[in-house]
């Protein structure tokens, strides 16, 4: 017998088969990090990424590519170039400190898109959701450890990727009030792409048979990834899809202790559960307060 899903749980379907094609997507980039940098690695995912959004955007009537005109074409090009810079950093750092830590560190990006939506998007915030703003960093104090022996500086960079990535975010709420979705879609690869084919050929190394059909498939799970995050807002809110964002950490744990033999410290465990807690809590507290 079938079970009939109703929109709602088709989001949440989508979203969670999104989320586990990203974390997949991160072991294979951590991988392919140990042999190339990291920027050679984005450019080519920027590359399959571009051309298909230019596809999607051809008019097979006259073989001519349709380009969306934005009304924030400046904002547009600028949260594209940062969301370039985040994701080679938020990758480098997989190498240095490790899916595990990176990760548990970037949990703390929704948090700080709350605390800068006060300043950039006028947005009032209670001082319920400034504790768990706060705490949220208490959690993120645990993890890095500063002052401690233990003390990594990669960590510093890692929580830098989660703000450029807070930053990104900010700018396509901004964006979303005047382009649509294929407009902006068509800026973060089209932009993306350009930027690296001139930062890339100074980083450029050879790469060999076996991992272009690693790269290949990094580049199809972030394209499959897309894919099933943009039929998870059709399908349903964001306020109800968003808590399943933090099944990540959880997917990339087990492939980092898995694959990668990454060890998961207690300090990790005790600062990530807080900043996940304290990020459901931001998103329960905004979704009852739309209500």
């Amino acid at each position: 017998m079938l079970v009939k899903l109703n929109n709602s749980n088709k989001g949440i379907i989508c979203i969670v088969i999104a989320v586990f094609c990203y974390a997949v997507m991160d072991g294979f980039i951590k991988h392919l990090s140990q042999h190339y940098n990291v920027i050679t690695i984005s450019m080519f995912r920027y590359w399959f990424f571009a051309i298909f959004i230019l596809l999607i955007n051809s008019r097979k009537d006259i073989y001519l590519i349709s380009i969306p005109l934005s009304k924030v074409r400046y904002i547009q090009i600028l949260r594209s170039t940062i969301l370039v810079f985040e994701v080679c950093l938020c990758h480098y750092c997989f190498l240095k400190i490790g899916l595990i830590q990176t990760s548990s560190l970037f949990a703390i990006g929704p948090l700080i898109v709350t605390a800068l939506s006060v300043i950039f998007l006028k947005e009032k915030v209670g001082w319920k959701r400034w504790t768990a703003i706060l705490l949220g960093f208490i959690g993120i104090l645990i993890i890095l450890k500063p002052g401690i022996k233990d003390f990594d500086p990669y960590g510093l960079l890692a929580l830098f990727s989660a703000f450029l990535y807070a930053i990104y975010q900010i700018l396509t709420r901004v964006v979303s009030r005047y382009d649509n979705t294929n407009t902006t879609l068509f800026y973060t690869g089209v932009t993306g792409a350009v930027v690296l084919s001139f930062i890339g050929p100074f980083f450029y190394v050879n790469v060999n048979s076996i991992d272009w059909i690693f790269i290949l498939i990094t580049c199809i799970l972030g394209l499959t990834a897309h894919f099933f995050i943009i039929k998870a807002f059709k399908f349903s809110e964001a306020s109800v899809l968003q808590p399943f964002n933090y099944l990540h950490l959880i997917f990339v744990t087990i492939i980092g202790i898995i694959i990668f033999d990454e060890v998961l410290e207690t300090s990790i465990v005790v600062g990530a559960s807080i900043v996940v807690i304290a990020g459901l809590y931001t998103y329960w507290r905004e979704r009852k307060l739309k209500v």
